[in-house]
């Protein structure tokens, strides 16, 4: 795709007018930008109210033949009408159908052709979610249409030289993008895995084989699956070692993937292989009644299928989703939802359709309920990074939005499930398994990406525009998130300039942008809405001048405001950190008034910013000439105001010296601190562990040896306990 030529810019050094972190600089007093509407989520441009009709898929023969004859005539508006009418009578089962497909992407096509680029893209990705193997002219049609309101996120191999180079010359952090162990309480030397943490904070639950003891069908099988859970402690700070339901809820069967209601009195979980099961894995529900877990219930044939049912996460009370690979689906496993009657019994499971399940796998769901935000594993999606990835995407209310991947922090080559998140929405829990024995999982942490948050629903969206040309710079565009001194994942500016975040809102971001500079945008933006502007780079190595538009002088005078001063202590920083560079000032107006007059104001008002740089720097005099051009070389012609607003600017041309070019290009690129390209990452062999999961040793009482806890068999602790209050007295 075109604009994955942003990585040859990345190349080419890091240099030009000004340079992030420069130690003389002044702190710039950010300008806020005006915040504008908020985003409006438009739903999907096409919708199929037959999809659940029938099982069947939806087929018309009549239909058929005139959509061939309208082809065979070439009748572009008939055969356009007769496609609309056949595609939004599709049914679950068209999706799985090579005819009914092939039809989908010939009126992608069309509409493509008559310059329908939402839907037609809407199409396109219908065709890759559901299509065996999708020539990859879809695949290449669907990018082109996603070009001009898409940017991609930098590979991980680039963005880790990125940061590497970062850390050099700035204090700001990168992404929290360290795998923290859940540690020696929680895991085993066995397989640990299926976390879930209750929103609460209070309880994570989770399923372990460290038990001896074996399945009851299948005795080769690598040990009984049960289920475990560790409770925070409230006296001495961290989890409490893990421990295991009891047998009522474990059995000689395999139970896994549980998750409670909101006051821990309900758990649903998943159980193979058991006699009164409908499928080879069912759900369901046991209650915390008078102090102890009941027998597991089996959620019934209205829930259950004669197939996979499991990964259930329970919303609240009464909202359950789950996966399942019931053959009604899309593809080899759906998520599904169902709803919990005030009588005690289930509505009929539905299927959340597209965009959510595709061709491929849909497991893992989880609902964050402030935000309305689901996330789930798929490998089905379009666009991803390796096999199972977790994508997330908001319910509106009344459809689903456009799956987002969760990016290169999160998802790598590898498979990507079995996950929760904290009810923070800022941590997510995850199985994996080490290199050295992929069958062995362990439980970690990782504090999600700012994308990959569910409250990061704010776009931060703009464009690269040249300063001089006015034409689209390929960059790669880094926002740091001054509130928490962090910065998000870098994307890149795609071909028409264009880059978009989303972010958390009631934050402030500093923008950087990386092509042939390392320039700091000297705005800080305050995210209080969807916001979309135009940002003015330069080139110092294509000769470019660096244009202050905005830089005012009051009227009929050259006299240098103090609003000025940050941004022109901002050039001589620069020129400080970089004596050799040479640079001329430029003055210029628009065509209004006398020629004469307006040469010689502009030339004094360069002479003026070529004082205060002097004065500043120290540097020898003739290291900064001034010239004055007035109205002789315009950007635009002189004809409307927003033209004359561009003619009036003021232009800094840097004269760097070849030689030196490349010693500035060096000295970023190739310093102590910058990763040997092609370099692999060692894996750790032991993870730190999450601070959180760590438990204080604590000198307790001597209680004497005749004292012994009572331990009951018949008694279950309560998974979700109340903090003791502290008395003051």
């Amino acid at each position: 795709m075109r604009f994955f030529g942003g990585i040859v810019w990345f190349g080419v050094g890091l240099f030009g007018l000004a340079v992030w972190g420069q130690p003389r600089l002044r702190p710039l007093a950010g300008t806020y930008l005006r915040p504008v509407e908020g985003e409006v989520i438009a739903p999907p441009p096409l919708t199929f109210p037959n999809l659940f009709s029938d099982s069947r898929p939806y087929h018309n023969p009549r239909l058929l033949k005139a959509i061939a004859r309208a082809e065979n005539q070439e009748d572009i508006l008939a055969l356009d009408s007769l496609l609309r009418q056949y595609v939004t009578r599709f049914r679950v089962a068209n999706f799985r159908d090579t005819t009914s497909l092939q039809l989908l992407w010939k009126w992608a096509q069309l509409r493509e052709y008559r310059g329908d680029t939402l839907l037609s893209a809407y199409l396109y990705g219908l065709c890759l979610r559901n299509m065996h193997n999708a020539p990859s002219a879809i695949r290449v049609a669907y990018r082109r249409l996603q070009e001009r309101w898409h940017s991609e996120w930098v590979p991980l191999e680039y963005y880790r030289k990125i940061v590497r180079l970062r850390q050099k010359i700035d204090t700001l952090a990168p992404p929290r993008g360290v795998l923290l162990s859940l540690g020696p309480h929680i895991n085993s030397p066995y397989p640990d895995y299926a976390p879930y943490m209750h929103p609460s904070g209070k309880v994570l639950i989770f399923t372990s084989r460290r038990e001896d003891m074996l399945t009851a069908l299948d005795s080769d099988q690598l040990r009984n699956e049960d289920l475990y859970y560790s409770q925070q402690d409230f006296v001495r700070g961290g989890f409490k070692p893990a421990e295991k339901f009891r047998d009522v809820i474990n059995s000689p069967y395999n139970e896994g993937s549980a998750c409670i209601n909101s006051d821990g009195t309900v758990l649903i979980l998943a159980r193979c292989d058991a006699p009164d099961g409908y499928g080879s894995c069912d759900l369901y529900m046991a209650r915390y009644e008078n102090g102890r877990w009941q027998t597991p219930q089996n959620l019934g044939p209205l829930v259950n299928s004669a197939y996979w049912d499991s990964h259930p996460f329970l919303v609240g009370d009464s909202l359950l989703f789950f996966a399942s690979n019931r053959p009604e689906g899309f593809g080899q496993s759906d998520i599904y939802v169902t709803r919990l009657r005030e009588d005690g019994t289930w509505d009929k499971p539905q299927n959340l359709g597209p965009p959510i399940n595709t061709l491929g796998d849909e497991v893992t769901p989880y609902f964050y309920e402030p935000y309305q935000t689901l996330y789930f594993s798929s490998t089905g999606q379009p666009l991803g990074y390796g096999g199972y990835d977790i994508y997330k995407s908001r319910w509106t209310g009344s459809f689903w939005e456009e799956p987002r991947n969760l990016g290169p922090l999160v998802n790598t080559d590898g498979d990507e499930y079995y996950f929760t998140i904290d009810g923070r929405g800022s941590k997510i829990y995850y199985a994996r398994a080490s290199r050295k024995n992929p069958r062995n999982f362990d439980l970690y942490s990782f504090e999600l990406p700012m994308e990959a948050r569910p409250d990061a629903v704010t776009k931060l969206a703009g464009y690269l525009i040249d300063s001089l040309s006015g034409q689209p710079l390929v960059g790669i565009v880094i926002a740091i998130d001054l509130t928490e001194g962090t910065e998000i994942t870098p994307v890149f500016a795609n071909q028409y300039g264009y880059f978009e975040f989303m972010l958390v809102q009631n934050r402030q971001y500093q923008l950087m942008v990386l092509d042939t500079n390392l320039i700091r945008i000297p705005d800080t933006v305050a995210l209080l809405n969807d916001e979309t502007y135009s940002l003015l780079l330069t080139t110092a190595e294509l000769q470019r001048p660096y244009v202050l538009e905005n830089l005012e002088f009051p009227t009929n005078s050259a006299e240098i405001t103090p609003e000025a001063y940050p941004r022109l202590d901002y050039i001589a920083g620069f020129l400080l950190k970089y004596p050799f560079v040479k640079l001329r000032v430029e003055g210029h107006t628009d065509a209004v008034g006398d020629p004469a007059y307006n040469r010689k104001l502009s030339r004094q008002r360069a002479e003026n910013i070529r004082r205060y740089l002097l004065q500043a720097t120290g540097l020898p005099p003739d290291q900064i000439v001034a010239e004055g051009y007035g109205p002789d070389r315009p950007l635009l012609p002189n004809t409307t105001e927003e033209n004359r607003a561009r003619n009036r600017r003021v232009e800094f041309i840097l004269e760097v010296p070849p030689e030196k070019l490349l010693l500035m290009r060096l000295d970023y690129l190739f310093g102590e601190d910058w990763d040997v390209p092609g370099a692999e990452i060692e894996e750790p062999e032991d993870f730190p562990l999450d601070p959180e999961f760590q438990t204080p040793e604590m000198e307790m009482p001597d209680l004497g040896d005749e004292y012994e806890e009572p331990v009951s068999q018949e008694f279950d602790p309560p998974l979700i306990e109340e903090e003791e209050e502290v008395s003051d007295k």
